[in-house]
């Protein structure tokens, strides 16, 4: 692994500018007038948007008179219609809901104080919760391994956290799921937070930060099954406080996403080396997460002045890998996008335009290469959840 990030920052530099068409699809998926409103889009991962070749999925959280309930919305991609009406997830209470498209269906997960729940949607139907995993759990992301979804949460344990994951799958028209399975040991792992997974190189591959020798690190484990994750190994590169390189390491809030040829990338928010705050860097995987390359920043010179925050990345698993986050380099909170082009990311470019206040982007594509985005934004006309489509 290098240890000499510098250098592939500089190198970053000659990437060239992504390139959007002048007339995207803008859409307001709902909106609330009432400054005490609030939605978010902030599941671990940033698993909140997925699509298919007919219709693209959003789940999100909306905090409405201080109740907090989880909703989906669907909207068909032919055509300049909106999304269909909100179905709320599960009942009171229900926060950081994620969605997949994995074969023929999507599935979509929760968490409520009962614990983690899962359900299919097929043919326009939302099937009754399966109920997942009991237990404090703060955290959930999701992928799809073939026609099944992963599943994995970070749950409270003792003095700490743990990160357990499980498969789910549709089987003669019925949903279940395998038996949830710790994916690091707790005795050297106690903070284990913020789970990413994937499916890469037919293996299960777990991301997850874990603060236990004092600063937030990012580890994956991995292999071809959910009871066998055989490695572990850390991703991003350890930088050790110094004059030159300020307070040293830390990474938090990783992302997945499975390229072309079935190239993992982890993006992540990373503190080495700046005294203005997070900056974005991500790291590659050829081989189902059994090891990493060299972390590359992808914040252009432009960006490194302020910080970064709500990382996500999205592939349509052969030409188009894409990373976008929130930072406030014009002084409004805007979402910026970079392109992967080949081991080059691109210069930053804005997505959300003209937004006064945009944050907490999400991304997917279709498998026709189209992407499907989403953040919110608000102003002195209250709040909303915008969709961009390209």
């Amino acid at each position: 692994m290098n240890r000499h990030p510098v250098l592939i920052a500089t190198a970053l530099a000659v990437a060239s500018t992504a390139v959007f068409a002048d007339d995207p699809l803008l859409l307001t998926v709902t909106h609330s007038d009432d400054p005490a409103d609030f939605f978010q889009l902030d599941s671990s991962g940033r698993k909140n948007i997925a699509a298919s070749d007919a219709d693209v999925g959003l789940v999100w959280d909306e905090t409405r008179k201080g109740r907090t309930a989880s909703y989906l919305a669907f909207r068909q991609i032919d055509g300049d219609s909106g999304f269909g009406a909100p179905i709320r997830l599960g009942g009171k209470d229900a926060f950081d809901p994620v969605i997949a498209h994995c074969g023929k269906r999507y599935f979509l997960a929760w968490i409520d104080n009962a614990g983690v729940q899962a359900a299919s949607y097929d043919a326009g139907t939302v099937s009754r919760p399966l109920p997942v995993a009991a237990g404090a759990v703060n955290e959930l992301s999701i992928a799809c391994a073939g026609d099944a979804a992963l599943l994995a949460w970070s749950k409270r344990q003792d003095q700490g956290y743990a990160v357990e994951a499980t498969r789910v799958q549709v089987e003669n028209g019925k949903l279940s799921h395998a038996p949830e399975v710790a994916v690091a040991p707790t005795d050297k792992y106690r903070f284990q937070t913020n789970p990413g997974v994937a499916y890469a190189k037919g293996r299960i591959v777990v991301t997850w930060h874990d603060r236990s020798s004092g600063t937030n690190l990012l580890y994956a484990t991995s292999g071809k099954q959910l009871d066998k994750l055989d490695t572990q190994v850390q991703i991003n590169e350890l930088i050790k406080k110094s004059y030159e390189w300020g307070s040293g390491s830390s990474a938090v809030r990783n992302t997945l996403a499975v390229g072309d040829n079935d190239r993992l990338v982890a993006v992540w928010l990373d503190k080495r080396a700046s005294r203005a705050g997070y900056k974005v860097y991500s790291a590659f995987s050829n081989d189902g997460g059994i090891s990493w390359g060299d972390n590359y920043n992808i914040i252009d010179e432009w960006g490194t002045i302020v910080p970064q925050w709500t990382p996500a990345v999205a592939s349509n698993g052969h030409d188009k890998l894409l990373a976008v986050w929130m930072d406030a380099r014009e002084d409004e909170k805007t979402i910026w996008m970079s392109e992967l082009n080949g081991m080059t990311w691109s210069s930053n470019a804005s997505l959300s335009g003209d937004a006064e206040e945009a944050h907490s982007p999400v991304i997917a594509y279709s498998p026709d290469g189209t992407l499907h985005a989403a953040w919110i934004e608000k102003d002195s006309g209250g709040s909303r959840i915008r969709y961009y489509s390209e």
